[in-house]
């Protein structure tokens, strides 16, 4: 499909909250949005000898948002101050804060690759122990990236529920051949989408990636996206989508 316009109907198919971007920020420029959640998140509680562990480790890592808030919901902060804290974005740093807990390392990546990388180049004490808490569909790239500076173990603080309906209006569209750009936040949302509404797609149907991973889910299935975030963040790929707006809108 061609950059989409102002009659182009957009698709977020991540969760939505009060203060999402990508919804506010297409709102704001008078673009038909339609609220299509693929996923969504339910909080896994940890066991006594999970929690344990938790308490028995040295440093603590977080990928995600969510990943703060729903270990969060199962500890005290009092519990973990001696904990330090490294979080993927600074956002995810943020939640912490919010409880006075200031993160000891923040990634300036955006994957869990890039913050490998970077505590290769930090002075670390060997045998240390070190937890990830990390949602059930995240790869094991800390576990194998890290085993030679520490002693890792992962555990899953939420896991992701995959929608199983068809929302009525992005049916409609699809089936009426409308323009649509279908923005995805994760291959979780992209695969949720394909298998709800793989058999509606047609020429006028574009996909916006928010970074690489996405973008090797959706080229799984020989699909190109039509705009791919420079930065994977939900900034990064609001800018680029802005940027590929016809002429005529700008």
């Amino acid at each position: 499909m061609d950059p989409y316009s102002r009659e182009t109907a957009v698709i977020l198919t991540h969760p939505i909250g009060e203060d999402d971007l990508l919804y506010n920020g297409l709102q704001g420029e008078g673009i038909d949005v339609i609220r299509d959640p693929m996923i969504n998140t339910e909080q896994i509680n940890l066991s006594k000898e999970e929690l344990e562990v938790v308490f028995n480790s040295r440093r603590i890592i977080f990928t995600s948002k969510r990943g703060v808030e729903y270990f969060l919901n199962q500890v005290k902060p009092a519990d973990i101050l001696d904990k330090n804290f490294i979080c993927i974005g600074k956002k995810t740093a943020q939640i912490l804060e919010k409880t006075g807990i200031k993160a000891w390392w923040v990634s300036n990546g955006r994957t869990a690759s890039d913050l490998v990388e970077e505590l290769h180049e930090v002075h670390i004490p060997k045998n240390e122990k070190w937890v990830g808490l990390l949602g059930e569909l995240a790869e094991n790239t800390l576990e194998s990236g890290l085993q030679d500076i520490c002693e890792y173990k992962r555990f899953n603080i939420y896991k992701t529920i995959t929608a199983e309906k068809r929302h009525e209006k992005t049916e409609a569209l699809l089936k009426a051949k409308r323009p649509m750009l279908v923005v995805c936040t994760s291959p979780s949302c992209f695969n949720g989408f394909m298998d709800i509404y793989g058999d509606l797609i047609h020429e006028e149907v574009g996909f916006a990636s928010i970074g690489p991973t996405t973008t090797k889910s959706m080229k799984k299935l020989e699909i190109t996206p039509v705009v791919i975030a420079r930065l994977s963040t939900y900034e990064g790929l609001w800018q680029e989508m802005k940027l590929q707006l016809k002429p005529d809108y700008q």
